[in-house]
């Protein structure tokens, strides 16, 4: 998902729910004042809309990244019978690069809201 304005009015004035706007063109945001929030201004949300797009990438990252480490928990447990020292370490070094993935990587989103520009480790085999 790539933010738009429609997406940041609650984050922006989050008390105020009676709002209304048309294909997400700002000049059609019809605001009723409540609890005396005064409409938010078209730089306020587009800021909001950038900040949200800029950080998305790594959210996304990391969202991915948590997941295929939970897959690979059973691993790590005590008593997993694995057949080698050589196969548990790369297990091990392979949920090192998971993990250090938001260091190492500078990730973008491509016009579908995918993530890209990561370089995934490969699981062992």
């Amino acid at each position: 998902m790539i933010y738009e304005i429609r997406d940041v009015i609650p984050l922006v004035k989050s008390n105020n729910n009676y709002w209304t706007m048309t294909n997400n063109d700002y000049n059609t945001l019809d605001w009723k004042e409540i609890n005396y929030q005064s409409k938010p201004t078209h730089n306020e949300l587009i800021e909001k809309v950038n900040e949200l797009n800029n950080i998305k990438p790594m959210i996304l990252l990391r969202e991915k990244r948590d997941e295929l480490l939970d897959k690979t928990d059973k691993y790590m447990v005590s008593d997993f019978a694995y057949p080698t020292e050589q196969f548990k370490q790369d297990w091990l070094d392979y949920r090192e690069e998971l993990r250090n993935l938001p260091l190492n990587s500078s990730p973008q989103l491509d016009d579908n809201g995918e993530l890209i520009n990561v370089n995934w480790p490969i699981p062992p085999s």
